[in-house]
């Protein structure tokens, strides 16, 4: 078995943040300390038209009233891995933040429950992202390193995740973190509109597994 990796240190309350617990890179539940390197990492998805990347537009909310209503946007979004979106939604939406000294960088969804056709086809378990500033920076493989962690440690012995196959950084960080490709599915108009592509031309959504029997705790 590979070693585990080192787990690093997590906030738990605004009062640990305060006390310097954030000097290394963690995933976060999203909190309102937080609040102005948010804002700037919502600010740059938006400027390139990428806002959906933050959940916000989901969540009925812009850059204006993400200023205004911050602390209900944080409320809203961990209210989406609440047990009753079980009934509703089908699945349930953790959503973590990673903080590298105390600023936003990204952020990454772990759905347990493939509970819609869209997840079980082309979405997977994780989804992750980087704030356009913060890219090339060795983050994405990072994130999806601690994502797993956050799998492994929800009970879950497997996990999907796909890309784009014009994505090679993606590609490059799914199969660093161990992903074994299984097969790539075209997507149709309605599902590249939906993630937000513009071009027509077909592409395929790679699907890959990783197995996490080997990420002790």
């Amino acid at each position: 078995m590979c070693p585990r990796r080192q787990v690093l240190p997590q906030v738990t309350s605004p009062e640990s943040a305060l006390v310097g617990v954030l000097d290394a890179i963690s995933l976060e539940t999203p909190a309102e300390i937080f609040r102005e390197s948010f804002i700037d990492g919502a600010t740059s998805f938006a400027a390139e038209k990428r806002l959906e990347s933050t959940y916000a537009p989901f969540l009925g909310y812009d850059v204006h009233r993400l200023r205004r209503e911050f602390g209900t946007f944080v409320w809203d979004l961990r209210q989406l891995a609440d047990s009753s979106r079980l009934h509703s939604s089908g699945y349930r939406d953790h959503v973590y933040w990673l903080i590298d000294d105390g600023e936003y960088i990204g952020q990454c969804s772990i759905r347990p429950e493939l509970g819609t056709p869209y997840l079980i086809t082309y979405g997977g378990h994780i989804g992750y992202s980087i704030r356009p500033d913060r890219r090339r920076q060795g983050y994405g493989r990072r994130i999806l390193d601690l994502a797993l962690d956050e799998c492994y440690s929800l009970g879950m012995e497997r996990v999907l995740i796909t890309c784009d196959e014009d994505n090679q950084p993606s590609r490059r960080i799914i199969e660093s973190n161990g992903g074994q490709f299984e097969s790539g599915l075209t997507m149709d108009r309605a599902v590249r509109r939906a993630e937000g592509r513009k071009s027509d031309t077909d592409i395929q959504k790679l699907r890959y597994w990783i197995e996490l029997g080997d990420r002790r705790r």
